[in-house]
């Protein structure tokens, strides 16, 4: 009888031993498996950023350090839809959030430039009396705007502009009796700075780097 009760202790203790072991085996072996799969997802994430590929600005390489929020001009759907015409200033709706205003500017829109084949872009309206510069006349480099960079001259008021910094710069010509007067209503913003964006292109799509 002593000999059968030893017997079945000893088959349990067996089989608890071994039903332990298990699942002990199954855990370390899970967690071998999950460490891997990390480590194989941020290896595929790191790739897909190091392949994006650059965009190439469309007014001169030193502008784009100056902010990295590229991002796509609702306006325009491929290279060719800009302005080819040089010196001619022309309206480009973006959509962008950043640049709407429901009461002077519902669509976000632009002016964009192409002098000497570099294309520029900056605000729609020109800073000082708030007149759109549509008939904005654009005039080459001098000594302000170091020989290289063009002038855009409002046809209003006669506030002149770097066209790439948006730098106020000595006024251009005469702005007649009415936007003499407007010039003066508005001396307190008479040298505040046009706010210029850079555009670029990748892969064919035009974009635009907001603040």
């Amino acid at each position: 009888m002593a000999s059968k009760v030893v017997f079945f202790l000893t088959a349990a203790l067996l089989m608890a031993a071994s039903s332990s072991y298990v699942p002990t085996f199954a855990t370390r072996r899970s967690a071998m498996t999950m460490r891997k799969g990390r480590r194989s997802l941020r290896k595929t994430i790191g790739d897909g950023a190091s392949s994006s590929k650059p965009i190439r600005p469309m007014g001169g390489e030193e502008v784009v350090a100056r902010r990295t929020n590229w991002v796509p001009v609702a306006g325009i759907s491929s290279m060719g839809d800009l302005p080819q015409e040089e010196n001619k200033v022309k309206f480009v709706d973006t959509e962008a959030d950043q640049l709407t205003d429901g009461a002077v500017n519902p669509t976000g829109a632009v002016s964009v430039v192409t002098y000497e084949g570099k294309t520029y872009c900056f605000a729609s309206s020109c800073s000082s009396c708030k007149i759109p510069l549509t008939k904005a006349k654009v005039l080459p480099p001098n000594e302000e705007t170091g020989g290289s960079d063009p002038r855009i001259s409002c046809d209003f008021c006669s506030a002149t502009y770097n066209v790439r910094t948006g730098e106020r710069v000595e006024d251009v010509g005469g702005s007649g009796l009415l936007g003499g007067l407007v010039k003066g209503l508005m001396s307190a913003k008479d040298k505040e700075a046009l706010p210029t964006y850079d555009l670029g292109e990748r892969d064919g799509k035009v974009l635009i780097n907001l603040p």
